[in-house]
């Protein structure tokens, strides 16, 4: 993503309430009745929503141009009165200049019967931050992928399959950047990745196109792209419009999986109509991944030998927030800022709103605190490269800082007024609440895969068969998997629970060397935390680390009393599994040695991409490595892991999905020449 910022756009409102750009000089919408003209444009012209009567599982819809969302709540609506209980609608919009919900509200005024969707969208609308935001209703089987950034910088990012194209920028004379080659080029990738998926013969399941304008330029564009492109009556006064069915006419081609990393694209998995699973593993990242996969459908048995988040899931008290970074990590910083923001709708969704109400959940704010002269220097670099809205961070001097935390500090910090705290432990059981969910407490002790199915076994003697599994259980994955190239470490960490009647509690999460987080509801302590312990495995609480982090409490400010042992009410110690780049491992596994084999031509040139599909396990999938970030990171993975099973839409860029695929230190190290020796011969 190359835009830096995003900005809403110059509306004139006219008398009759309708909104005009003013960059572009185009209406949004149809003078004469904009809900008709989309639903006569889009709908009509695309065969919706017949074609969803015959589609089970996901379809994906994309359009060029969110404007005021009236596309979308209109097909919203169609879905939720015509779609069967099989089909998902999965809709991606792209647009350059978001509304701000004041310009949405007035807006979607002219059209009170949308008034309710109007309403939950709104609940969930992003921030205007570059990149893609993924909002969800499951109770809906709605999902919207809203990519906010020039369309040009967006398609490249996104991945097929793609039944349907709404085609709805401002007109080709109004806004000429748009209506190029490359969006025609991008259109086409797409067409191609969604046919390779079906039979010729499936004309329901082909890609199609509508689009308000009859342009010779976008016709030809079209025609050029694969699209057997008609002209029909437009909508009201309007002449002509234009729909369009994707052929692919021009012969055999290349996969268009082939065009990028073909190992995103794995075509070894297999997808039985029973759709059921195994998830390994009840942390923060196997309760998240059930819950996905259970608002899709499927039959989930999480199984988990210690129960319900009783591993580096189980503190009583864990911040929810990310440290964004202060350089130019551009697709680091791109997967955290996204998966913090649809974390907390995520846990808002299952916890309820996080006010002073809840016991299991605040959303008090997290103060990161500049703790040294490093740090104070690494936020103001964040602050210069960074263009945030503040109320998603902002930063505060000392006095500012101590007003809001409501105990003295003596110096500021960059405050995320959206973040809090979660008990992680009561969020992962309330994922678990769904019929779809069977809880086992049972250890696997062996996985093993026997033709198509694989067979888990249960203790000494039982056995369960499943023809999928999620690997959900943290550093145990490489004792299942040995021969993974997982990079995966286990890191130690031991809390200590100090003695509220001592402590002043604040009123926000602290973090600077330790977090500390505010006092919880009938909670006799505060908990600090946390040691970080490479290397080391010991589940003993020590007093040394006690003194660790008793010896960071003086950043908190003046008011703390001395750093004595007699503070210390209780503790927990807990293993954090991470990677060495910090961010999860999330999706298909590749099997190692065949892994190399079929892309040992990158050994000598890594630019050298052989077009074949990687060697993943069947079936096998990982969600794993997220360290001391999982209320932050794992609700927006499950998410990805989901799509990725269901080889549907990414909820996220294909770079980002890159950035986390549990293959990428393989790959890496495979061109390095850090594989055993024999490997490469």
């Amino acid at each position: 993503m190359t835009q830096k910022s995003i900005t809403p756009p110059d509306l004139d409102w006219r008398e009759d309430g309708q909104p005009v750009a003013s960059a572009f000089g185009d209406t949004y919408f149809s003078v004469e009745n904009g809900l008709e003209e989309s639903r006569y444009v889009f709908l009509n012209h695309n065969g919706l929503p017949d074609r969803w009567q015959n589609h089970p599982g996901a379809f994906r819809i994309i359009e060029t141009g969110f404007g005021t969302g009236l596309n979308f709540l209109m097909t919203w609506q169609a879905f939720r009165q015509s779609a069967p209980e099989n089909c998902w609608l999965e809709y991606t919009s792209i647009e350059k200049f978001p509304l701000s919900k004041d310009q949405l509200i007035q807006a979607q005024a002219l059209w009170p019967e949308l008034g309710d969707l109007t309403e939950r969208l709104l609940q969930q609308y992003p921030d205007a931050i570059p990149g893609l935001h993924r909002l969800v209703w499951p109770d809906a089987r709605i999902a919207l992928t809203l990519a906010l950034g020039d369309v040009h910088d967006i398609l490249p990012q996104l991945n097929g399959p793609v039944h349907a194209w709404y085609l709805d920028g401002f007109a080709p004379s109004c806004n000429p950047d748009m209506w190029t080659d490359a969006l025609f080029s991008q259109m086409r990738r797409l067409c191609r990745a969604t046919a390779s998926q079906n039979t010729a013969s499936e004309a329901q399941r082909q890609t199609t196109c509508a689009t308000f304008t009859s342009a010779g330029i976008v016709r030809r564009g079209m025609i050029g792209a694969g699209f057997q492109v008609s002209k029909v009556p437009g909508f009201g006064r309007k002449r002509e419009m234009l729909e369009a069915r994707y052929c692919q006419t021009s012969g055999p081609e290349r996969p268009a999986r082939f065009d990028g990393k073909p190992w995103l694209t794995s075509e070894n998995h297999f997808q039985k109509s029973n759709k059921e699973i195994v998830v390994i593993g009840a942390g923060l990242a196997g309760c998240t991944s059930a819950r996905a996969l259970a608002e899709r459908g499927w039959k989930v048995t999480v199984l988990d030998k210690a129960g319900i988040s009783n591993g580096g899931s189980g503190n009583p008290q864990g911040g929810l927030y990310v440290k964004l970074a202060a350089n130019d990590q551009a697709v680091h910083s791109d997967f955290y800022l996204q998966a913090f923001q649809y974390a907390t709708k995520a846990i808002t969704r299952i916890l309820g709103d996080g006010d002073a109400s809840q016991h299991s959940w605040r959303q008090c704010g997290v103060l990161q605190l500049a703790s040294n002269a490093a740090e104070a220097e690494r936020q103001q670099r964040f602050l210069d490269v960074q263009a945030l809205p503040e109320n998603l961070v902002t930063s505060l001097d000392a006095q500012q800082a101590s007003e809001l935390a409501g105990i003295t500090l003596t110096q500021g910090g960059l405050f995320y007024p959206d973040a809090g705290w979660v008990n992680p432990r009561h969020l992962c059981h309330q994922m678990l609440q769904h019929p779809n969910i069977s809880i086992r407490s049972q250890a696997v002790t062996e996985l093993t895969f026997d033709d198509d199915h694989w067979i888990l076994k249960l203790g000494d003697t039982e056995v369960l068969n499943s023809e999928q599994v999620v690997l959900a259980a943290a550093y145990e994955a490489k004792t299942l998997i040995p021969e993974a190239w997982l990079p995966l470490k286990s890191i130690r960490g031991q809390l200590s629970y100090l003695n509220a009647e001592q402590v002043p509690s604040p009123n926000t999460v602290l973090c600077g060397q330790s977090y500390m987080a505010p006092v919880a509801t009938g909670q006799p302590w505060l908990v600090m935390g946390a040691t970080y312990n490479l290397n080391d495995n010991d589940p003993e609480p020590r007093f040394t680390d006690h003194e660790t982090n008793l010896s960071h409490l003086g950043e908190f400010g003046p008011s703390m009393p001395a750093a004595t042992l007699d503070l210390i009410k209780g503790s927990r110690v807990g293993f954090r599994c991470t990677t060495p780049d910090y961010l999860p491992l999330v999706g298909a596994i590749p099997v190692t040695r065949e892994f190399v084999n079929s892309y040992k031509p990158m050994i000598r040139n890594a630019k050298q991409i052989p077009p074949v599909s990687a060697p993943n396990y069947t079936g096998l999938w990982l969600n794993a490595g997220h360290g001391s970030r999982g209320l932050a990171s794992t609700p927006l993975c499950a998410e990805l892991l989901a799509t990725q099973i269901e080889q549907t839409a990414l909820p996220v860029s294909t770079d980002v999905a890159e950035a986390l695929w549990p293959g990428r230190f393989l790959l890496r190290d495979m061109v390095r020449r850090r594989l055993p020796k024999e490997w490469y011969e």
